[in-house]
């Protein structure tokens, strides 16, 4: 203990600091110590007589058993021992599962239904906007493109229930607007995110004007009584032939129309997918806008709303 005393005051280093606790110089001498401090080390063996490079040596030697030992203690650790990464919980919605035949017919009546009620709810409080559209909207991106056709065909077909009779001469708009949500959605990916259902949405609406309009013309003469008229009559008091006035107040009353359905539509099948468990592999926004946020039923996991 002198020696390495004098050795490290020779180096500069203070009185207090330089002599070492007998305890810790005694087990450097023990048998079997897995840890030892190489600068003790070095200072003993110059102690001991040694030349600096011989010191140096035996600090190499202590370094390379000690990275030999920790390596072999990796290897007889025993798998369970090793620490596991803490289990994630699961925040999504419950998997989805297929449709029964009877929930199918019940979800297709409420599309009708909703159709009908929002013809009602357009006459009654002389709306510009048309609102038939919002069941089978449902019904083809939930269900598939031929049940819109099928919740169209009976929806209008049903209007007189609402006082509307002129709702059946419109049953080819219902079905071209089911089919290009259904196979939109399906066939070309149009759900994959915000942007391109929107697009779907004001394809939908172009298409609808574009099979409406002749309808119109033919079966009414322009003049149908909803709405909307009084826009046809005021672009035809500034000189503009029928057929334009028309077609310009009908596109834009329907993607208005469109974009509307289209934001009830995803907050319904969230719904219809959270509680029903309705398959949403061909929409990947209505599942990720399900797992925006964490279903109750997860106890005991508490988490802030994601945000997207």
């Amino acid at each position: 203990m002198r020696r390495i005393t004098a050795l490290r005051l020779q180096r500069g280093i203070h009185t207090a600091a330089a002599i070492p606790a007998r305890s810790t110089v005694y087990n450097a001498f023990k048998t079997g110590r897995a840890r030892m401090d190489t600068g003790l080390l070095r200072d003993i063996v110059l102690a001991l007589g040694a030349t600096t490079e011989e010191a140096d040596a035996w600090v190499l030697r202590c370094r390379e058993v000690r990275r030999v030992a920790e390596r072999q203690a990796k290897r007889e650790t025993p798998e369970a021992a090793k620490p596991q990464p803490l289990p994630v919980p699961d925040l999504m919605v419950p998997t989805a599962s297929p449709l029964s035949l009877g929930t199918t017919g019940l979800l297709m009546v409420g599309c009708v239904a909703l159709n009908l009620l929002g013809l009602w709810v357009t006459a009654v409080f002389k709306l510009s906007v048309y609102l038939d559209m919002v069941g089978t909207a449902i019904a083809s991106i939930v269900l598939g493109p031929w049940h819109g056709v099928a919740v169209g065909i009976a929806s209008s077909n049903l209007g007189f229930l609402t006082g509307d009779p002129a709702t059946n001469p419109f049953t080819l708009v219902n079905i071209a607007g089911a089919l290009v949500w259904g196979y939109g959605v399906r066939r070309f990916r149009m759900g994959a995110d915000l942007g391109r259902f929107v697009t779907l949405d004001l394809i939908v609406a172009a298409v609808c004007s574009a099979v409406a309009v002749p309808i119109l013309l033919i079966a009414f003469g322009g003049y149908n009584g909803h709405a909307s008229v009084g826009a046809v009559l005021s672009l035809e008091a500034d000189g503009l032939p029928t057929l334009v006035s028309l077609f310009s107040t009908n596109i834009v009353t329907s993607i208005i129309d469109k974009l509307i359905t289209g934001v009830i539509v995803l907050l319904a099948f969230v719904l219809l997918h959270r509680r029903f468990r309705i398959p949403v592999g061909h929409m990947p926004l209505v599942e990720r806008l399900s797992t925006l946020r964490v279903r109750p039923e997860l106890a005991g996991v508490r988490s802030p709303v994601l945000r997207t």
